[in-house]
């Protein structure tokens, strides 16, 4: 081991990612808890998990090449990430199983949308033809980044798609919760323990970019620049977690029951007509 690898800053660096490993692992099991403790999977997108496993398989690809291969482009790569991206494809691999048994075939709702296997396919296809480009023809040399401003390559699409996947997901269960006004059914612990790793990602990013600027030198250049997919990938995560933090605690705090305009609405016209019913009802008694 080399002198800079028992300085503080990489100590630090190693407490702050086994933080953020063991924070945001956690908040995966609060759903499979909830599928077999129900025996159920309603009220889980089928979409989020199919966007999960494309995602965190992308994403383990992009963490163990850069960690084998500093020089492909990615940034620093740390032992956590790689750990942290392979266990989340298990979990979501047990999640999709639990789909697969508890799901309900008469139900409409409980697939995967046909606008997410069409962003599913075109990512798939999208590396593809990149690894195509660059392996098969050999037309680019994926290593070619050390002059260029914007840096691309197999790799460091599949990391690009993760953090395109994990801003999409997201999005649907925000607008949910505005149209309800409420989070109710929507686990809070969840996204506590979300912003917690994705906030203690985002300082380890950091921290190991300023303790590679102390050590850099010009044979290991690539493996202490910033790692932006992670950056991005935090920075997603716990701008999104602060909008469902607002939304739980400010702005619908005092909603305490599932709200669905659509429902209300139902609702209401069952009302309504129960009223005519007993209108009805006691006009012919009287009679």
């Amino acid at each position: 081991m080399g002198e800079e690898e028992h300085d503080l800053l990489f100590y630090l660096s190693q407490v702050i990612g086994w933080i953020y490993f063991f924070a945001w692992s956690f908040s995966f099991y609060g759903q499979v808890i909830e599928n077999y403790t129900r025996k159920s999977v309603v009220g889980l997108s089928f979409d989020f998990e199919a966007y999960n496993l494309l995602g965190f398989i992308g994403y383990s690809v992009y963490t163990i090449w850069g960690y084998i291969d500093p020089d492909i482009g990615t940034g620093h790569v740390a032992i956590q990430d790689i750990v942290f991206a392979l266990h989340a494809v298990l979990i979501t691999i047990i999640t999709i199983i639990q789909i697969f048994i508890y799901h309900d075939k008469n139900d409409p709702e409980q697939k995967v949308s046909s606008i997410c296997k069409l962003i599913i396919t075109c990512l798939i296809w999208g590396v593809l033809q990149i690894i195509l480009i660059e392996r098969v023809m050999g037309l680019y040399d994926p290593h070619e980044v050390m002059k260029k401003d914007i840096v691309f390559n197999s790799v460091i699409y599949l990391g690009w798609c993760k953090v395109f996947i994990s801003f999409i997901k997201y999005m649907p269960q925000a607008y949910y919760n505005y149209r309800r006004k409420s989070t109710e059914g929507w686990s809070i612990m969840n996204i506590l323990l979300d912003f917690t790793g994705g906030s203690f990602s985002f300082a380890q990013n950091v921290i190991d970019k300023i303790r590679g600027e102390k050590i850099i030198n010009d044979d290991n250049l690539q493996s202490h620049t910033l790692n932006i997919a992670k950056f991005a990938l935090s920075f997603v995560s716990i701008t999104f977690d602060i909008v469902f933090m607002i939304q739980h605690y400010c702005l619908y705090r005092e909603n305490t029951h599932m709200r669905d305009p659509e429902a209300d609405h139902l609702i209401n016209s069952i009302d309504i007509s129960k009223g005519k019913y007993d209108y009805i009802k006691n006009v012919d008694s009287v009679n």
